[in-house]
């Protein structure tokens, strides 16, 4: 709006607003009265005191009267009560009721002012009531921007601050004063049950959209940190049995592969089990796979010291690993086969559909394949040990 245009109605202002006069006050407490009786939020104290928001709405009346008589142009009122509301956590909607209050109540002393007498002629109330709700949408639109700038800062500097927080819980060496502070800031237990999800990502994107939140109207919580190649998420299960469906919400949700860490507790551990979950993300580099770690003694031996256990268990694989790969994978499943099936060709012949000879014959080549005697304790347990291995660390590792 032009200084012409205010300052065609601005004698008319003057004159209402000298009517007025000392009946600012009373005003500034009407308003006052219906923001704390009509909007909830301001009648429980959370925002401000009644003094304090009576405070505010003198000023912006006053300067609402110095727009209108053409007395000033500036805005900053407006940017200022929109930041500071934003800081104060008030959502937009209420402050915007509370906004549309005061010009309402304004408005209808502006009309008492004019109609007292001499009555002030309807064509110049008209021409000025254009010229007040210009201003109303012009400070209403500065009010809503800086409102949303400074809440979207706002979002900015929490998600950072956020992000460091989930990277301090799930770094090593951090003592259990730390763990408590961090677990408190994110609100998250310190003792209960928990898993740590690593999902793939490429460039910034995030591989689960929205995944704390479906995760949310399962009970489940969550806090998520976006690295430059995984979204990793610590979750508060409460229960165990919420696994599965957080697996499942997973797998519909992800548009990668997702590795999922043992259930664990307390949550100093979730170090211990980012370990474990990107080591599974590392074992499916492509499709969209979600797998959780096999909590078993030997798979946490082999995750514990993985290049250890691959360099231990090519020895102990040998010539099983130069074979074809068809071939090579084709008696591993046998001898895992087997070992679940207690030693029995009979029972894992069933288990694989395939003849009790047939699997002697594919337990001789192992044999011969890698030294080792099947008859031999020891020896089975070597070569089940080197087999854990096979299955936990990734598959282009041992190339």
């Amino acid at each position: 709006m032009t200084a012409e245009i205010i300052e065609s109605t601005s004698r008319t202002a003057e004159e209402v607003i000298r009517r007025i006069g000392g009946g600012v006050p009373a005003l500034a407490e009407r308003i006052t009265g219906r923001i704390f009786a009509e909007i909830p939020i301001y009648a429980s104290g959370a925002i401000a005191t009644r003094e304090a928001v009576l405070q505010s709405v003198v000023s912006n009346v006053e300067d609402a009267f110095d727009r209108l008589s053409g007395q000033k142009f500036d805005l900053a009122a407006a940017v200022k009560t929109g930041r500071v509301r934003a800081q104060q956590g008030l959502p937009l909607a209420d402050l915007l009721t509370s906004f549309r209050m005061g010009y309402d109540e304004t408005w209808g002393a502006i009309i008492r002012a004019a109609r007292t007498a001499p009555a002030i002629a309807a064509d110049d109330i008209v021409d000025l009531s254009h010229n007040w709700f210009h201003l109303h949408n012009l400070v209403g639109d500065t009010l809503i921007h800086a409102y949303r700038e400074e809440a979207q800062h706002l979002l900015l500097t929490r998600e950072r601050e956020r992000a460091a927080l989930v990277n301090v819980l799930l770094s090593t060496d951090v003592g259990l004063a730390t763990v408590v502070e961090v677990a408190d800031k994110l609100r998250l237990p310190v003792e209960g049950v928990f898993v740590v999800v690593a999902a793939a990502t490429g460039l910034g994107k995030d591989p689960i959209p929205r995944v704390d939140s479906n995760l949310a109207a399962i009970d489940v919580g969550s806090v998520w940190h976006l690295t430059q190649d995984a979204l990793v998420g610590v979750l508060s299960l409460e229960k165990a049995t919420r696994m599965g469906p957080v697996l499942e919400v997973l797998g519909r949700h992800a548009s990668g592969p997702v590795g999922v860490s043992p259930v664990f507790a307390p949550l100093r551990r979730a170090a211990w089990a980012l370990g474990l979950a990107q080591l599974v993300l590392r074992r499916h580099p492509g499709g969209a796979a979600v797998e959780q770690f096999k909590d078993n003694p030997m798979n946490v031996l082999v995750a514990s010291a993985p290049d250890a256990a691959q360099e231990t268990s090519r020895t102990i694989l040998g010539g099983l690993l130069r074979l074809p790969a068809e071939r090579r994978d084709l008696l591993l499943e046998t001898f895992i086969a087997w070992i679940e099936s207690g030693g029995s060709a009979q029972a894992t012949g069933e288990l694989l559909t395939c003849h009790p000879n047939t699997v002697r014959h594919r337990l001789r080549r192992i044999e011969l394949a890698t030294g080792k005697n099947l008859t031999h304790p020891g020896e089975i347990a070597e070569l089940v040990a080197a087999c854990h291995a096979w299955t936990q660390l990734p598959p282009q590792s041992w190339d």
